[in-house]
């Protein structure tokens, strides 16, 4: 009872007290400069101690036992509708890790958000949104998870749409690719029913009994809802969404929700139904590895083409989800086998917990570290007012503190240890090793090309934003234009990346085993002792105090050999610069974006580069086209006759007569 009052109620009544004071008061303060800055302040103290107080109850709660409570139940007909909700170690996480970075979110925004049109109702909209998140990941029967699950897609169109007027459209596209993929859900939910004769329709696995095998009605139903699970994280080919909302909209927003929530969400709801609720076939364990796969490699490569920094980031939110999907499809593919063979044997269980941790660290690791990406890039286009590559440079003087929150959060997602994701992805490597075959031993090379390119795509970030020449969009000088706000907010971001990556092992133990449990992954097969972790048959070993102690000789070796050649005499003189102005930034300024051209103009993807810039995959832009031209078509045949109508009703007749006959 504890865990619902103060999780779900408090976001949700603290979001409804400043609506309605945006509602009641909102009007006058459009007139009264003194009303709408005190509305302002009342709605950031409401904002920020009721998602501190949420995040300090999902602290509470996290590790304790598993349990359920069910507030009201209706019979209807042959089903059973109750209000449930259930906290076990998976649920326990998502909200934890949700409420974490909706509490540093929220101390961003009193900087970023400062002066907005409707400060008020972005704040209300981001605690029913955290409200919403927690009810879905705790709800035990899928009706409640659906109106949650549809309640943060709404919100989410809402808070997009907040931004810049160009948003707009973003913010419908979101809603469109969501509101198919929750259609996909709900028609997966009553397959599900049909197929499991569970009339409660509950998502845990203790209170679902047995797991429905993904076998005709039951394979349908499983089809669906990870459609719609794969389309909230933003997996290929419905992420489109993604990039078009991160343009436009607010950094707060994204940073929020598809950059850190709806990826929680979408992986969460993945695997509750992949080892919870379904008997995952190895059909569709390896439909899930192939697109993990091309969303790892599509992805990154679209994403190093990008000159706008919010794109590109983007484009990486989606290219980390497929470590995350590859993870879930390697888990699910060596169960697959061992079910086929009379059970799974101990060697493939702890081959599946391997691939399935990584694939679940990586959520958590990949929600830290794009929130921190994108909280910098708030900061760099607080100061230079674009997110054009080409127009920034040299900011590491005025944002010292961005720069290396940045640096940490690239290195992260660049999986370079000893950072969190490398951690997850090293997991995920070794259970691709671990399931074999030509299939898995692809989509590892996949994955590893992929984590190089990630790099390469960063250090063309690091390069154009921080350091070299000042660009044109950067104000001159060198005194540092850091938020406070702003800055502390990233730098615990960046230190929990840092920190999930040293403490690996202990992060390992307390987090992510615990809730593969919860779904019925038995955690065998990872050690972990003193915070290193040993993986099962002398497999692999990551000992982050050994590596992170000979990491950081090496950059103290690094620096007195620098600080020693300074310390030689050289011979410096003047550069002939042909008549040129040498006391120019403008003029010597080179961008870091145009070392990937070559890229772009190899000739085997010059035209995949080409058609994917003009939306030539985008499933949204393909079923509005080919749909406006069902829908011409259509009207084309509304001639007015009587006797055409007459014909349409008669065919419509028949085939309605056979599809029932069959």
């Amino acid at each position: 009872m504890e865990f619902l009052g103060y999780l779900l109620g408090v976001p949700l009544i603290g979001g409804a007290i400043i609506y309605v004071l945006w509602v009641l008061l909102g009007w006058a303060g459009r007139r009264s400069t003194a009303l709408r800055t005190g509305l302002a302040i009342l709605a950031r103290a409401i904002a920020v101690a009721a998602v501190a107080w949420t995040f300090w109850q999902a602290l509470a709660l996290f590790g304790s036992p598993a349990q359920a409570h069910v507030f009201g139940k209706v019979e209807a007909w042959s089903l059973v509708l109750a209000l449930g909700f259930h906290s076990d170690a998976l649920s326990q996480l998502i909200v934890l890790a949700a409420s974490g970075i909706a509490l540093a979110v929220v101390l961003y925004s009193l900087r970023a958000m400062a002066g907005a049109d409707r400060e008020p109702v972005f704040y209300a909209w981001v605690l029913w949104t955290l409200g919403a998140v927690s009810a879905a990941a705790m709800a035990n029967t899928f009706p409640v998870l659906i109106v949650a699950w549809e309640i943060a897609t709404v919100l989410l169109y809402l808070l997009i749409g907040m931004g810049r007027p160009e948003g707009k459209a973003g913010a419908m596209k979101t809603f469109v690719i969501l509101g198919f993929a929750d259609v996909c859900l709900l028609l997966g939910v009553a397959l599900f029913l049909v197929a499991s004769g569970d009339a409660a329709m509950m998502v845990s696995r203790s209170a679902a009994g047995r797991a429905v095998p993904t076998t005709g009605l039951g394979g349908a139903a499983m089809l669906l809802m990870a459609v719609a699970a794969l389309a909230k994280a933003g997996a290929m080919p419905l992420h489109t969404w993604i990039p078009s909302a991160g343009e436009d909209a607010p950094t707060p927003v994204f940073a929020l929700l598809p950059a850190a929530l709806d990826k929680l969400l979408g992986i969460y709801l993945l695997a509750r139904i992949t080892f919870g609720v379904f008997a995952t076939s190895a059909a569709l364990a390896t439909v899930l590895m192939v697109v993990g796969a091309a969303t790892i490699l599509l992805a990154v490569m679209m994403a190093m083409i990008q000159h706008n920094l919010k794109r590109l980031l983007a484009f990486h939110a989606v290219s980390q989800v497929g470590y995350m999907v590859l993870g879930m499809g390697l888990a699910a593919a060596i169960l697959a086998e061992g079910r086929a063979a009379g059970g799974p044997t101990p060697g493939q269980m702890a081959v599946a917990t391997i691939a399935f941790a990584g694939g679940l660290f990586h959520m958590l690791n990949h929600a830290i570290y794009k929130c921190t990406l994108f909280l910098t890039a708030g900061s760099v286009e607080r100061v230079a007012g674009t997110m054009d590559l080409d127009r920034l440079g040299g900011m590491a003087r005025t944002l010292p503190v961005t720069f290396v929150c940045c640096l940490v959060a690239a290195l992260s997602i660049s999986g370079v240890p000893p950072m969190n994701g490398f951690v997850s992805k090293w997991l995920v490597y070794n259970g691709a090793l671990g399931v074999g075959g030509p299939l898995a031993i692809t989509c590892l090379v996949v994955a590893i090309f992929g984590s190089a390119l990630t790099l390469a795509s960063f250090v063309k970030v690091i390069h154009s934003v921080f350091l070299g020449t000042r660009g044109t969009a950067v104000p001159e000088g060198d005194r540092p234009r850091e938020s406070v706000a702003m800055a502390v907010p990233m730098v615990a971001m960046a230190l929990a990346c840092i920190a999930l990556g040293v403490g690996g092992g202990w992060a390992l133990e307390g987090l992510i085993l615990p809730a593969a449990g919860a779904v019925g992954v038995a955690p065998t097969g990872v050690e972990t002792a003193a915070g290193s972790i040993s993986l099962a048959g002398g497999k692999g070993l990551w000992e982050p105090t050994t590596a992170t102690a000979l990491i950081l000789i090496g950059i103290v070796i690094g620096l007195l050999v620098y600080l020693g050649s300074r310390a030689l005499r050289v011979r410096v003189v003047p550069n002939f610069v042909g008549g040129e102005n040498e006391e120019s930034d403008e003029q010597w300024h080179v961008s870091g974006t145009q070392f990937y051209e070559t890229i772009r103009r190899l000739p085997v993807l010059s035209g995949a580069f080409r058609d994917a810039s003009d939306g030539a995959f985008d499933v949204y832009r393909l079923t509005g086209r080919y749909g406006q031209t069902l829908v011409e078509r259509l009207r084309g045949w509304h001639t007015g006759l009587l006797a055409a109508y007459a014909s349409w009703v008669v065919v419509g007749l028949v085939v309605l007569v056979i599809a029932l006959a069959l």
